[in-house]
């Protein structure tokens, strides 16, 4: 039987590849019975030596190959795996994991291409399956943390979830990370709070954006623009920073659309697909403008991105400029 364990979220990638293993190894003889092979490394031969061979003294073999799509060589042999899967003995259990690559990738590259390919192949087995782990979007991200947050034996409030998911992104794996520091700072004897994120885990860019915007809402143009000097000194690229602060704006602009109809956050957050505690806090910011100062500012910033692009004015200057003339 041939498994495919590939997709981005990580941490749920690898417990449910420990679940295989507690379900085909025996750990009386496992270190006998599992054979680990690096996909980057790994010859054709290789592969059928491992899966071909008896188990000893127990009633399954465990074959690992990871990141096989991430050479060359890896790659070329996913063109040979339907005749080594279909020579498979009855007593092999063989695993590609491929974490990390997006199958769906928009733009997909050489790996994602081969991942496909891969999936093909185990798919085309009678006995193949391929077990997906994808990404959680946006909206869902702190859902993902509030259930990841069980698996380390302790609750998070819903708040909390929120501001981790924004701290960190995409990255699941730093996440589970920062989520076992949290618990262990807590010792499970209470709900992992907004405090504790704060306090515990790194500031990022995205997390800086969102802090600026409300301080600029609010016309706090010293504290505004102290968060911009550290986004820049802690090396973020300035048109970096100008995309976000675009994409925050347009966000503004949604829900100020939403709010000027009479919808409730609550109900805007589904009409603009904002996670709910996201909603309530866009909504909080669009309090501070009309839609015509927004429409307004949203001009002005797409006139600026234009003059940085064409190097009418230094980025830095530019940010600096607008986030005073922003905080009034």
């Amino acid at each position: 039987i041939a498994f495919v364990f590939q997709g981005q979220d990580e941490p749920s990638l690898r417990d449910r590849l420990r679940r295989f293993f507690e379900a085909y190894s025996d750990p009386a003889t496992a270190d006998l019975n599992t054979t680990r092979l690096d996909g980057e490394t790994v010859q054709a031969g290789d592969i059928e030596m491992a899966a071909g061979a008896l188990p000893f003294i127990a009633e399954l073999r465990v074959v690992v190959v990871e990141n096989l799509t991430a050479s060359a060589s890896g790659r070329e042999i996913i063109g040979k795996l339907p005749d080594i899967l279909a020579g498979l003995p009855g007593t092999t259990r063989i695993a590609f994991v491929e974490a990390g690559v997006d199958a769906n990738a928009r733009q997909p590259g050489a790996r994602e291409k081969a991942l496909k390919k891969l999936v093909n192949a185990v798919e085309g087995d009678p006995r193949g399956k391929v077990l997906s782990f994808d990404l959680p979007d946006e909206r869902e991200r702190p859902r993902w943390i509030e259930r990841r947050a069980g698996r380390h034996g302790v609750e998070i409030e819903q708040q909390a979830a929120f501001e981790l998911a924004r701290r960190i992104g995409e990255d699941l794996t730093l996440a589970d990370t920062e989520l076992e520091k949290l618990a262990t700072y807590t010792g499970g004897a209470r709900p992992i709070a907004v405090s504790d994120v704060e306090m515990l885990t790194p500031y990022t860019p995205e997390a800086g954006i969102f802090d600026m915007v409300d301080a600029l809402g609010k016309r706090q143009g010293q504290e505004a623009l102290g968060l911009l000097r550290r986004l820049l000194d802690e090396g973020q690229e300035p048109l970096s920073i100008y995309g976000m602060i675009i994409r925050q704006y347009r966000l503004l602009i949604q829900m100020r659309e939403q709010l000027d109809r009479g919808q409730p956050a609550q109900s805007a957050s589904k009409a603009v697909g904002m996670h709910p505690y996201v909603a309530g806090k866009m909504a909080e910011q669009a309090r501070y403008y009309s839609m015509e100062a927004l429409e307004d500012i949203y001009r002005r910033l797409l006139d600026v991105d234009l003059e940085m692009k064409t190097g009418q004015i230094e980025p830095e200057l530019a940010l600096e400029r607008l986030v005073s003339l922003l905080a009034g």
